[in-house]
């Protein structure tokens, strides 16, 4: 049985080794959500990325039919305006 000094400073010892594995279990933990953070972040920025480019809706999705004027002159001649 050793003295009350080296019993102190075993309980020591045993208390610094402990704190070093929480440390180190929380570093590792930390680790972990930030690299899952960081890769939650990079398929929500990949999705964006690629919706803007790809699904861009400037041109329409089916062709546009074109529009025909109709005008009130026939074959060549002009309304007459004048009243006389």
């Amino acid at each position: 049985m050793g003295t009350e000094k080296r019993e102190r400073q075993k309980a020591n010892r045993a208390l610094k080794h402990q704190q070093e594995v929480q440390s180190a279990a929380r570093r590792k933990i930390y680790r972990k959500v930030a690299i899952g953070v960081a890769a939650v972040v990079g398929i929500f920025l990949f999705v964006w990325i690629a919706s803007t480019i790809v699904g861009t809706d400037d041109e329409p999705t089916s062709p546009e039919t074109p529009t025909v004027t109709v005008t009130d002159t026939v074959a060549g001649t002009t309304p007459d305006t004048t009243d006389g």
